[in-house]
């Protein structure tokens, strides 16, 4: 007798959330010490371990951040093709990226606007000025190097600009991979990888094309295609023997050892790669960029499928609370720890260890500060608000529809999705 499989309750997987805390840290930790130049190395028990090139590196887990938004967004997707449950439409997708996004992206933007650029007379002139304004309300800033290099709205908000490209023409891209799914993720996989090997072929500066859209298709690809192997494997194992998901188990733990061995292989590549100049730099990190997203796809794959102790240290209180303050904690560490730098601490900072140490636990604690009044003063009640806004919205859509139409077998349902990830996926931020 065929065993019945049903929908998982849970929509959330709890490791996933520790990887976003993570990633986003080490981002964090990268922009403080290029301000602080604390030297990166513990001892344990006599002997010094060096983690330098770990953090001269740490930018590129920005790309780690892009590959899990691709993996959330498609997870209630994947879901759909598997148990057959319902995705969000098209207006509750948008409007739910929106609310995720909008309430701390505008803040941050009205707060350097109207506190940093302007006082300091950062533009210079109005066209200048309003030309990086209407970009940055329009997330198309980083299409230019005025508005995306040398913008004093806060260098960091490009990621955001990446994903609002990416949010616009995510439906399309979902409803052909629910279709055709590997002729789907092959061709985005295929754009993203063209893309760099024509551009470095034929434009001898990437500064302003090395973290465009086209450049990331692939690792939302390999995204999109990790929550369509989760979810079946997810399955499977629901109906396993037992003995099946105890290979599963340790099948995963080494995967995940070898792929912690293979993402500090890759860090130690693109740290040697900037000893030969900035352009070096940019293009080593597109020659690493695809090796450094299967790396992490590996690794955050098989992390659900751990014993459950070795999940632990990725599914617990302290990184979920530090992955929902992760999008604030990524907007303003950098920008903090730059005024914190000038303002605070004098010339020899670069110098004094002990000064080094004071900067960087101050950096860190008000980042999260900040992190944690801007996530829960302004981004959590904001997105319940505009979540009022859209259930307000369908009640009325479906009061209209039911006094033109009374009949119940012509009333269309209401959206049955919640906010979350359940609608639409968490995104990277």
């Amino acid at each position: 007798m065929q065993q019945t499989v049903k929908t998982p309750e849970k929509q959330t997987v709890g490791v996933w959330h520790g990887f976003r805390a993570l990633m986003v840290l080490f981002v964090c930790n990268f922009h403080i010490w290029q301000q602080g130049w604390l030297g990166q190395y513990v001892t344990v028990f006599g002997r010094t371990l060096d983690f330098d090139y770990w953090t001269r590196a740490s930018y590129v887990f920005v790309d780690g951040m892009i590959l899990m938004s691709g993996l959330l967004l498609y997870l209630p997707h994947a879901r759909r093709q598997v148990y057959g449950t319902p995705v969000p439409t098209v207006g509750r997708f948008y409007w739910s990226r929106l609310a995720r996004i909008l309430p701390s992206y505008l803040l941050s933007i009205l707060i350097m606007l109207f506190f940093v650029a302007l006082p300091l007379g950062a533009y210079r002139d109005a066209a200048a000025r309003n030309f990086d304004i209407i970009t940055h309300l329009t997330f198309t800033f980083t299409f230019f190097r005025e508005t995306y290099v040398y913008t004093p709205l806060n260098v960091v908000l490009w990621t955001v600009a990446i994903e609002m490209q990416f949010y616009l023409v995510f439906p399309l891209l979902a409803r052909a991979a629910r279709r055709q799914p590997w002729l789907t993720l092959c061709l985005m996989g295929a754009a993203g990888v063209g893309f760099r090997a024509v551009m470095i072929r034929t434009v001898p500066d990437l500064t302003v094309l090395l973290n465009q859209l086209p450049a990331f298709l692939d690792v939302y690809a390999l995204g999109m295609l990790g929550a369509i192997l989760y979810v079946r494997l997810e399955k499977w194992l629901a109906t396993a023997a037992p003995v099946r998901r105890r290979w599963v188990c340790a099948a995963s733990t080494g995967v995940f050892i070898l792929g912690c061995v293979a993402l500090s292989l890759v860090l130690r590549a693109q740290s040697r790669s900037g000893v030969a100049g900035l352009e070096q730099l940019r293009l080593s990190q597109w020659l690493l960029r695809l090796p450094l997203a299967l790396t992490l796809f590996g690794l955050m794959l098989s992390a659900p499928f751990l014993p459950r102790a070795l999940q632990k240290p990725l599914d617990n209180r302290l990184m979920r609370f530090l992955a929902a303050i992760s999008f604030n904690l990524y907007i303003w560490h950098q920008q903090l720890s730059v005024f914190i730098a000038r303002g605070l601490f004098p010339d020899t900072l670069h110098f004094d260890k002990p000064l080094q140490q004071a900067y960087t636990l101050l950096c860190f604690s008000l980042s999260i500060v900040i992190a944690m009044a801007a996530t829960y003063g302004v981004e959590q009640p904001a997105a319940r608000a505009m979540e009022r806004l859209y259930q307000s919205h369908m009640r009325n859509k479906e009061r209209k529809t039911n006094e033109r139409s009374p009949s119940p077998e012509t009333v269309p349902p209401t959206d049955p999705l919640r906010d979350g990830d359940a609608a639409g996926g968490a995104g990277a931020h």
